[in-house]
């Protein structure tokens, strides 16, 4: 008898974890494809409806236009593009991903999500680039 008792909790248990873990992965889900579609895709119209109202007031067709030429220009092709670190807060998600590119060796794109229900809008994006060698001998 208490055997199948533990049985029944562990499973109840595993069960509550699956459904609470899966909650966070369909946001996640999403996010992932909104970074994928606003590296990748080049069509404004088809990225807008993923903004924030907040981006949207900086980001018009032009700027996104803008960007994406900067990415081919002083990135090449990008070659990896790999999530490396999720921070969850209660009302906004920030995903880092890893890029490696023909022209950049490594870079960091910071992409700041808020969340409007169980719908994330992208809000912020941010480049970080690697110091030049030079940079870093002529500090020593």
């Amino acid at each position: 008898m208490k055997k199948i008792v533990l049985f029944l909790v562990t499973l109840l248990v595993l069960a509550f974890s699956a459904v609470c873990s899966a909650a966070s992965g369909k946001v996640l889900d999403a996010e992932e494809a909104i970074v994928a579609k606003f590296i990748a895709d080049g069509n404004f119209k088809a990225v807008s409806p993923l903004l924030s109202a907040e981006m949207q007031k900086n980001w018009n067709e032009k700027s996104y236009s803008n960007f994406q030429d900067s990415l081919a220009k002083d990135f090449g092709k990008l070659t990896t593009n790999k999530l490396r670190i999720i921070e969850k807060f209660d009302d906004a998600d920030v995903l880092t991903y890893q890029i490696i590119a023909e022209k950049v060796p490594a870079a960091r794109f910071i992409f700041v999500f808020v969340l409007n229900g169980e719908k994330p809008l992208l809000n912020d994006l941010r480049v970080m680039l690697p110091k030049a060698q030079e940079e870093a001998t002529a500090g020593k």
